[in-house]
């Protein structure tokens, strides 16, 4: 994702974050041989939720559209990235404060 345009495709309806389940695990029911006795025991249907990124694709030919592409993410990995990126800003003002300095000094001679 380019997160500099996630703005612009979320008001254009192209991407947008979404609650998705998934099975683990289907229903199994109990199965009894001929005598009554249980030869495979039931299992409840086992699913998970999770909150993921859809973001709508289309055939750059044609214009069709395609199946979504859906990635998911925790809060922690957004935050993450997002620290990341904040850190990557610090480091670019420190160079450029810096450099303005050094600007300074060169104009001075």
């Amino acid at each position: 994702m380019i997160w500099s345009k996630y703005s612009l495709l979320k008001t254009a309806n192209k991407v947008a974050f979404s609650k998705e389940k998934e099975t683990i695990r289907e229903e199994v029911k109990e199965v009894k041989d001929s005598d009554g006795n249980v030869t495979t025991p039931a299992q409840a249907k086992e699913e998970r939720e999770y909150i993921a990124l859809v973001q709508k694709l289309f055939d750059s030919e044609t214009g069709e559209a395609l199946d979504d592409l859906k990635r998911e993410y925790s809060l922690s990995e957004l935050e993450e990235e997002k620290a990341r990126y904040d850190d990557k800003v610090a480091r670019a003002k420190a160079e450029s404060d810096e450099l303005a300095k050094a600007i300074e000094d060169f104009k001075k001679l």
